[in-house]
């Protein structure tokens, strides 16, 4: 998956601020990235998990193609841990178990990086533990939180985190997006001409109300172009 290539398209300052942050080694040792549903968070962690183990970087851009990348790619490198939701929040039990992995001998000599997403859903006490952790790190880590709720992730969370804005998807790109998901494209202008946000527009699209709506519009519209 080429990250840099969709960043570079659908969050170009972000993309150029965290590239900077890379070949000037400024790296935060946590971020909490923030945006809509597919405006490409996920696709930024990614890109900068790869960035730390890629072994053949090429014009500061991950290869894609040697093993660190691929297993990065396959949620399988023993340095990189994911954590989302199990069922409808992320538990305290996860939180520790991220922290019984970081503790595990030669922690120290290597960087780790670990990725929460859907942040928001963390329960009180995994948000507790979590803050915790970044408030006592063990040894050298990149931390990244994924949301689309900042409002629902602890104050002191935050306060601990350099907080990265992901811009909506452009209309056109958001059309096609839409598109991919199997949406006409005739649809997918309506919807993406509704709002900017990926969620809200497949909400929509799913809606009973809106269908209806939009065939009876859609056969008076034919009916006054026939006359």
């Amino acid at each position: 998956m080429e990250e840099g290539r969709f960043l570079s398209e659908n969050q170009p300052l972000v993309y150029s601020q965290m590239k900077k942050n890379v070949e000037h080694g400024r790296l935060a040792h946590a971020y909490l990235f923030e945006g809509d549903n597919g405006t490409g968070k996920h696709e930024l962690s990614i890109w900068l998990a790869k960035q730390l183990f890629c072994e053949q970087l090429h014009e500061h851009e991950p290869c894609n193609q040697c093993i660190n990348c691929l297993r990065i790619e396959m949620n399988e490198h023993p340095n990189v841990q994911m954590i989302a939701p199990d069922g409808q929040t992320i538990k305290v039990d996860q939180i520790r178990k991220l922290q019984a992995e970081f503790s595990k001998s030669g922690f120290e000599q290597r960087q780790q990086v670990f990725i929460v997403q859907q942040a928001e859903k963390m329960n009180a006490s995994a948000a507790n533990s979590l803050l915790k952790f970044l408030e006592e790190p063990a040894g050298s880590f990149l931390a990244i939180l994924e949301t689309d709720a900042l409002g629902r992730i602890l104050r002191t969370i935050q306060s601990r985190c350099q907080i990265i804005h992901f811009s909506p998807l452009p209309k056109e790109k958001l059309c096609e997006k839409l598109q991919s998901t199997g949406i006409s494209k005739q649809t997918a202008e309506l919807l993406s001409s509704l709002t900017n946000s990926y969620d809200k527009a497949v909400e929509i699209s799913q809606d009973e109300w809106f269908n209806g709506a939009k065939d009876i519009v859609s056969k008076w519209f034919d009916y006054l172009r026939k006359k």
